[in-house]
C-alpha cells in the first residue's frame, strides 16, 4: 500500500514564543511616535513569566537560616557591596566630627592648650577637607601676622596673630586610624612652628620631640607620629599597558586617560581599561539610534529646565521630520511615510547632512605618566 505523506512536526504549545501585539496605531498619528503610548501598551501585553520552582521557595524561606542549594552569583570585583556601602556612608558622616574633637584632645593632652590660645584671634586652628590634596594625606600651614603699635609714651607694642590650618586629603584619608596619624603629625608640625618657633627644620629634632611625646600619648589608639610613613592610595580608574613585557599600571582618581588619544610613556603601548571594565557599547538601530545621537543636541536648543518629556516629544517631532523630508526626495511610497500635511509646520527639513570626520595624527598621540601609588615622607 502506498505509504502516507509524512505529517509536518508540531511545536508544542508550551515552547512557543510569545508576541507582543502590533499596537494600533499608524504613523500619521502622534501616539505612534509617543514614547509614554509605547512603553504602556508594552507592558501591558508583555508575556508574564513565571517564578520557577527556586524563586518561590526563596520568597517563602526568606527568613531561613538554611542555605540556599546552589551559591549565589558573586558580585563583580569593581563593585562595593552594601556592606562597604554602609561602612563608607558611616564614616562620610563622622569624620569631620572625629577630626575636631581629635584635634582639642591633642591640643590639651600635648601643648596644654597653648595652639588653641595663640589660634584663638584667627578663630582657631581651621581643618579644611581637600578634594585635590593627592600628592600627601595631610599639610600643615602656618603663618604669623605681627603688628607694632606706637603708643602716647613713645612705646611700640607687638602684637602676633597666628593664622593656622591643616588640610585633610579626602582620597587618602579613609579609615579612623588613618586619619587620628595624619593629624597628629601635622599637629606636631603646628607645635614646632607655633610654640618651638623652628621655621626651617620641619623635620628636625623638635618635631621628632614632639612626635615622641604624641605617640607615649595616644599609643593605646594605635597612634605613632613617624617622619617616614607610607599609605596605600586607592583610585577609581585605573589603566594597564597592553606593551609586550611592560604592563604598566597607570592609576587616576578621574577618568583623565583617554586611550585612543594617550599611550604608555615607557614603551609606547597602548592601554586597557581594567577598573572598573567599561561596558560593551552597542551601535543600536532605527529610532533608538536617533534618540542617542541627537539627544544631546536637542536637549540644548530647547529652553532652560526642560523636562525629559519635552525632550523625547521633540526628539520624536524632528525625526518624524526627518524621516518624510528623506522619503519625498527619495520619491519613494512607503508604508510607513508621513504625508507632508501631517509635518509640523517650523520642522526644519534638511537637505542634505554631513559626517565629520576626525583624523588623529601619529604627533596628536600624549604620554601618560604613572600615578602616585603611595605617599612617602621622608627626613632628608
Amino acid at each position: 500500500p502506498p505509504t502516507s505523506a509524512p505529517k509536518g512536526r508540531l511545536l508544542s504549545p508550551l515552547k512557543r514564543t510569545a508576541r507582543i501585539p502590533t499596537p494600533p496605531h499608524r504613523p500619521s498619528i502622534d501616539a505612534f511616535w509617543n514614547p509614554e503610548t509605547v512603553n504602556d501598551w508594552n507592558d501591558q501585553y508583555s508575556p508574564r513569566k513565571e517564578w520557577s520552582p527556586k524563586k518561590l521557595r526563596e520568597v517563602r524561606d526568606v527568613n531561613s537560616t538554611s542555605p540556599l542549594s546552589s551559591p549565589r552569583k558573586l558580585q563583580s570585583p569593581s563593585k562595593r557591596t552594601k556592606a562597604e556601602m554602609s561602612v563608607r556612608r558611616d564614616w562620610e558622616s563622622r569624620k569631620h566630627q572625629l577630626a575636631e574633637s581629635f584635634l582639642a584632645e591633642l591640643d590639651a593632652e600635648i601643648t596644654n592648650r597653648q595652639i588653641a590660645q595663640l589660634a584663638a584671634s584667627t578663630g582657631g586652628v581651621k581643618l579644611v577637607w581637600s578634594k585635590t590634596l593627592n600628592t600627601t594625606a595631610g599639610r600643615a600651614n602656618w603663618r604669623r601676622e605681627t603688628t607694632k603699635q606706637r603708643q602716647a609714651d613713645g612705646s611700640v607694642t607687638t602684637t602676633h596673630k597666628h593664622h593656622a590650618s591643616v588640610e585633610l586629603a579626602e582620597k587618602v584619608i579613609d579609615d579612623e586610624l588613618r586619619l587620628l596619624n595624619v593629624l597628629a603629625h601635622e599637629f606636631c608640625h603646628l607645635a614646632n612652628f607655633m610654640i618651638s618657633g623652628i621655621k626651617d627644620q620641619p623635620h628636625g629634632r623638635s618635631f621628632k620631640a614632639w612626635g615622641v611625646k604624641c605617640t607615649r600619648a595616644f599609643a593605646p589608639r594605635g597612634i605613632e607620629v613617624t617622619t617616614k610613613h607610607s599609605y596605600q592610595i586607592e583610585y577609581k580608574y585605573v589603566w594597564r599597558c597592553e606593551g609586550e613585557n611592560c604592563e604598566a599600571v597607570f592609576k587616576r582618581h578621574s577618568k583623565s586617560i583617554d586611550p585612543a588619544r594617550q599611550q604608555c610613556g615607557q614603551c609606547r603601548g597602548k592601554l586597557l581599561q581594567i577598573k572598573p571594565v567599561p561596558r560593551k557599547e552597542t551601535a543600536g538601530q532605527g529610532y533608538a539610534a536617533y534618540v542617542k545621537a541627537h539627544f544631546a543636541s536637542v536637549k540644548a536648543g530647547l529652553p532652560g529646565g526642560a523636562t525629559q518629556k519635552e525632550v523625547m516629544e521633540a526628539i520624536a517631532k524632528r525625526y518624524r521630520a526627518e524621516k518624510a523630508a528623506s522619503s519625498l526626495s527619495e520619491g519613494g511610497n512607503k508604508s510607513d511615510s508621513v504625508p507632508l500635511s501631517l509635518v509640523p509646520s517650523d520642522a526644519k527639513l534638511p537637505v542634505s547632512s554631513e559626517v565629520e570626520v576626525i583624523d588623529l595624527e601619529e604627533d596628536s598621540i600624549e604620554i601618560v605618566s604613572r600615578a602616585l601609588e603611595s605617599i612617602m615622607l621622608s627626613d632628608d
